[in-house]
């Protein structure tokens, strides 16, 4: 549970649009975040019962390295996918595809804001991790396996928060 409590604090700092949660700031985020600035809608939805609803869709992206062997940027992109009333889902992929090693990592991250708790639902495709395996199992699950993807996340979100840049300030600099 530590990791996980850990990881929710990371995703705060990367992810600020989830700040509404604290604040209740829905409204005043999708109108920052959206490209479309329906505010008839966004009122709508802010006076409804699960303003929350305006978070989907948004996402923050940022470089965690200058080049890859490719030449590209490496970066990490996280993307609200759902947006509950207690909880949020999250998408988590790092980008460009890597093809000669291994695979990008990508997981969906459930956040429980109510707890201020954050647990890997799904990585690579594997999902509804057991707290315990048995050894050996069919799927060749380590023991601890639930365990170890969230404390991979934990390391990955650090390593995003220590070197990461986002590519949003650097598309403003740009811009002007």
């Amino acid at each position: 549970m530590a990791e996980c409590d850990a990881n929710y604090i990371r995703l705060l700092k990367l992810v600020p649009q989830l700040q509404a949660y604290r604040n209740r700031s829905f409204a005043e985020i999708a109108l920052l975040e959206k490209s479309i600035h329906d505010r008839v809608l966004i009122q709508q939805i802010q006076n409804s019962a699960e303003p929350e609803k305006l978070l989907e869709g948004l996402s923050v992206e940022f470089c965690i390295a200058n080049q890859n062997s490719d030449g590209e940027k490496v970066t990490v992109e996280i993307v609200i996918v759902e947006a509950f009333k207690y909880t949020t889902t999250l998408k988590i992929t790092q980008k460009p595809v890597l093809r000669q090693w291994m695979t990008n990592p990508s997981m969906l991250v459930r956040t429980y804001h109510d707890a201020s708790t954050a647990e890997v639902v799904s990585y690579q495709g594997h999902k509804n991790f057991k707290p315990r395996y048995s050894s050996p199992n069919p799927k060749m699950y380590h023991s601890d396996e639930k365990m170890q993807v969230n404390r991979f996340l934990g390391e990955w979100l650090t390593h995003s928060l220590k070197v990461g840049r986002s590519n949003k300030t650097a598309e403003k600099i740009l811009n002007t």
